[in-house]
């Protein structure tokens, strides 16, 4: 009888590819959505205002917009959240840590 692989599909990545330019203040952001993410920006109750990066495999940042921030603001540290979930392994939860 044979044996049945029990390795499942790799892992899928959630690097981008390299063949991008920006046309944007937000780099990054830009990529993730050009390649399929999705950015969420507003109310997520009890919170008044949150960004959220996501894509297939899940959610890779959720920033809480800080009291005085502007909205620039919040969404450059979102680009930056998105640039370090996908290029350094190193996702940012402000939401769920609350």
């Amino acid at each position: 009888m044979a044996r049945r692989s029990t390795a499942g599909p790799s892992k899928p990545t959630r690097r981008l590819s390299g063949d991008f330019t920006p046309s944007s203040a937000w780099p990054h952001i830009e990529e993730f959505v050009e390649s399929g993410g999705n950015i969420n920006i507003g109310p997520i109750a009890p919170i008044e205002c949150a960004a959220v990066a996501a894509d297939p495999h899940g959610m890779i940042a959720a920033l809480v917009r800080r009291k005085g921030e502007s909205f620039n603001d919040l969404v450059h540290r979102l680009d930056h959240a998105v640039d370090m979930a996908i290029n350094h392994d190193a996702p940012t939860d402000e939401i769920n840590k609350r």
